[in-house]
């Protein structure tokens, strides 16, 4: 599957392999911010990462150069299949009864 978006910068998702990008699409750290009581409320950008024009992101979570891809996708057989369900988020939840939260 490939993104396009008309400037010369495309986004390839590679069979089991990693995210080729092209066009210097520009990358930073993300950090999340946690609020008083611990939870997750906002999301925080941190400093840039320097990009080439092209260069791969690690789609396996194995790379030890994150996130980039240093080709260990290759040495574990990652198989890149697995997609996301299409039905509602209401039919794929549990609900579990705590004493102060459900």
């Amino acid at each position: 599957m490939t993104q396009e978006n008309g400037r010369g910068r495309k986004i390839t998702v590679t069979k089991n392999g990693p995210y080729q990008i092209e066009g210097a699409i520009p990358l930073a750290k993300q950090t999340i911010v946690a609020d008083e009581a611990g939870a997750s409320r906002d999301w925080q950008q941190g400093p840039p990462i320097e990009v080439t024009e092209s260069y791969l992101l690690c789609r396996c979570g194995h790379s030890s150069h994150k996130p980039f891809c240093d080709k260990t996708h290759l040495k574990i057989r990652f198989e890149g299949t697995e997609v996301a369900s299409r039905e509602p988020y209401a039919n794929n939840v549990d609900v579990i009864e705590g004493r102060r939260l459900t």
